[in-house]
């Protein structure tokens, strides 16, 4: 088997390696078995098999930054933000030569990172990324050189009637991974979301409660002269809340707050009194639905204001 044949398929941005790489050989097998890992990677790959959100496993939970297509670029790019990848690291393809397969199994470059997916119908680029590397995990094909995982999602190894039947070839920090997955289930990351689906709709963000700690509420923005305090909650909350559960919410309205008080959080979580409740305090709510509006660009919340004229 050679690493590099001379055939590699050439791309417009996509580079198969760094500019200052110097590639060490490894082998797919694992010798000694278990692999002498870190506590730290060990519990990673304990995270990308089993716990990770949306793949195939009973412990994995659900994470509709990481299934629904509005909000694909979206949390694509926040974890590829958060690996430091660029355009040249990152390849989607309908089809992975073997060519390509054979380049990476031998011998990697581990001063970068490189991720080479193929992606199911109607599946989203980040479902895609954990669903590959959990098969990788889970049928073993992988390993780790000098903290870095080179995985391959194959259905063949070695070749069968000449092919991997390759679907992906990732080569990542098995800890930074872990931690860009992780933002997607974090607060803030939805703050980021809901500001960025308002400014699709024409809203300014002025200030927010990370640059500004003092700031009861997430974020206030402005549009057509109006000024509104938005306060973000999880899209998918667990249990229902009744009115006397939104102390908490309340809270971040402030009575001498004078903006218009915007909610964002799944509404099928409030009983009648509780959204009853959110009303009498002049609370606009917004849920997951409101969200995808404005993602696509349609002012979800000037029509509700309309309404409740």
């Amino acid at each position: 088997m050679t690493n590099h044949n001379g055939h590699l398929p050439r791309f417009k941005y996509f580079s198969y390696d760094c500019d200052h790489h110097v590639k060490k050989d490894y082998s797919i097998v694992h010798d000694p078995r278990p692999l002498p890992l870190s506590e730290a990677i060990t519990r990673a790959l304990e995270y990308l098999l089993w716990y990770v959100p949306n793949i195939n496993s009973f412990q994995s939970p659900s994470n509709v930054l990481i299934t629904e297509p509005l909000y694909e670029d979206f949390s694509f790019g926040l974890v590829s933000e958060a690996l430091r990848l660029n355009a040249e690291d990152v390849l989607f393809l309908d089809y992975i030569d073997d060519d390509i397969v054979d380049y990476y199994m031998e011998a990697i470059c581990t001063n970068c990172q490189k991720v080479i997916l193929t992606t199911g119908e109607h599946e989203t680029k980040i479902s895609a990324l954990v669903r590959h590397m959990r098969n990788a995990i889970a049928h073993g094909y992988f390993t780790v050189v000098d903290d870095r995982m080179i995985a391959f999602d194959v259905k063949h190894f070695p070749k069968k009637d000449d092919s991997y039947g390759c679907t992906a070839v990732l080569k990542l920090d098995p800890l930074h991974l872990v931690s860009a997955l992780k933002l997607l289930e974090e607060e803030m990351t939805h703050e980021r979301l809901a500001a960025i689906a308002f400014s699709r709709c024409g809203y300014e963000i002025l200030e927010n409660d990370y640059d500004n700690p003092e700031l009861p509420y997430d974020f206030t923005m402005e549009k057509d002269g109006r000024v509104y305090a938005v306060e973000i909650k999880p899209i998918a909350t667990e249990a229902v809340a009744h009115a006397e559960h939104l102390d908490t919410i309340l809270a971040h309205f402030p009575k001498e707050v004078k903006e218009k008080k915007v909610l964002l959080m799944d509404s099928a979580v409030l009983d009648s009194e509780a959204k009853k409740a959110l009303r009498e305090n002049k609370i606009l709510l917004l849920d997951r639905d409101n969200l995808k509006s404005l993602m696509s660009g349609d002012d979800i919340l000037s029509r509700i204001q309309r309404k409740m004229r």
